[in-house]
């Protein structure tokens, strides 16, 4: 699906958001960690979804697929070399990868696609290396992820930035309660992205785990636990609603369903966010704690009559791709008035893009569909390279978008 032909549309309509991806990663390592059989309904299978469903198969976890549920029956252990692909999930990647090793005695190897084996993995590295433990990574070498570690980290203190992937704390509250002693991960620096670490505690409280968070810096993990089988429906995401919501903030006219007010997403941000956006004067804004719906909320930011200052937005480049840089550089190719200023991004309002450009994805899900709303407040077609990178997260985009009035070619 290459060069896409986007133009200016009004779209219209009712569209039921997909389940969110961050929650059905943490309910499908729950399940594969418990001591029988759950069921996770409500999935939607994107490739990122896709890849930590073979992932926790490649441990030893059952898991049957019937529509839209997946019948779970937990991992016991193995002893065996695996693959684990993990395609171009960072969430797979470091989510997995302490769960792996706590239930695999033999080596498991890590392999993926893209950017995944460029991106950040020092935090495990480090903890792996320092506790004696084997852990490998050729991925520069080879130029795709193609990382192996074998052995469990024991039970102990570990000592974790805080300011790096909450992917990575996650990856750790998973893995040590099934340590064979009490554990603590104390934080280094102050926690980012506290949301998402959130919903890793949601699904371990909801799995019977004892993990107590003091709310600042340290994690207090008792061991020797068992996950308790569940019954667990994935609520709506909205991470991908944020594109409808920003749609509607641009001109559009779309009922949103599937969402759950009381979520514990930190994306849920966005409805804060955009109903600040109305607001007079120069208006700031920090994408600290919710990278993922930076780059859509960028397009009304920079529709919106006035200065928009978007700072903390330095995660953004260690993403599947330089978001900050993709933002910047595609928005101003379709005619935003934004300045970069280290890693802020400053907008002037503008009453709608020139377009009449081709633009790049970068290969990047978010990219792509933020291009795509964008272009219904462009004056000219824009079109967008490989689209197909949707897949990542939310397959029936395209779909969607064109069942709401999209006009695309």
């Amino acid at each position: 699906m290459k060069g896409l032909v986007f133009s200016a549309s009004t779209l219209k309509g009712t569209v039921k958001v997909p389940p969110s991806k961050s929650l059905a990663h943490r309910a499908v390592i729950c399940a594969s960690l418990c001591r029988g059989k759950s069921r996770v309904s409500g999935l939607s299978y994107s490739e990122d979804i896709k890849a930590t469903i073979g992932v926790m198969r490649a441990v030893g976890a059952d898991i049957r697929l019937n529509g839209d549920v997946a019948e779970v029956t937990g991992s016991k252990g193995i002893d065996r070399n695996v693959e684990a692909f993990c395609n171009e999930s960072g969430s797979t990647l470091r989510m997995c990868l302490p769960v792996c090793a706590a239930l695999n005695k033999g080596e498991t190897r890590f392999t993926g696609r893209g950017r995944l084996g460029a991106r950040p993995m020092t935090v495990f590295e480090e903890l792996w290396k320092g506790a004696g433990l084997y852990y490998k990574d050729e991925s520069a070498m080879t130029g795709s992820l193609n990382l192996t570690v074998k052995g469990a980290l024991p039970a102990g203190e570990y000592a974790v930035r805080g300011d790096v992937s909450s992917q990575f704390i996650s990856g750790l509250l998973f893995a040590l309660p099934l340590a064979d002693g009490d554990s603590t991960i104390r934080l280094t620096t102050p926690l980012y992205s506290k949301g998402y670490v959130g919903l890793t505690l949601q699904a371990l409280g909801e799995a019977g785990v004892n993990v107590r968070f003091d709310g600042e810096r340290n994690f207090y993990i008792k061991g020797n636990q068992s996950y308790a089988p569940c019954d667990k429906e994935v609520e709506g995401d909205w991470s991908q609603a944020a594109f409808f919501m920003v749609a509607n903030a641009i001109g559009a006219d779309i009922g949103i369903k599937g969402l759950n007010a009381q979520s514990a997403q930190g994306d849920r941000v966005i409805k804060e966010y955009l109903g600040r956006l109305k607001g007079e004067g120069e208006l700031v804004f920090d994408g600290e704690d919710c990278p993922d719906i930076i780059p859509v909320f960028a397009v009304a930011c920079a529709l919106r009559k006035g200065v928009t200052r978007l700072t903390g937005l330095s995660r953004l480049k260690i993403k599947e791709c330089d978001r900050l840089e993709a933002v910047y550089s595609q928005l101003s190719a379709i005619g935003a008035d934004v300045k970069r200023e280290g890693d802020d991004l400053v907008f002037n309002g503008v009453e709608a893009f020139g377009g009449g450009v081709k633009v790049s994805a970068f290969n990047d899900h978010r990219i792509a569909m933020t291009l795509a709303i964008a272009a219904t407040r462009c004056v000219e077609p824009i079109t967008v390279d490989d689209f197909s990178c949707i897949a990542k997260s939310y397959p029936d985009f395209l779909e969607e978008y064109v069942r709401l009035g999209g006009k695309v070619k």
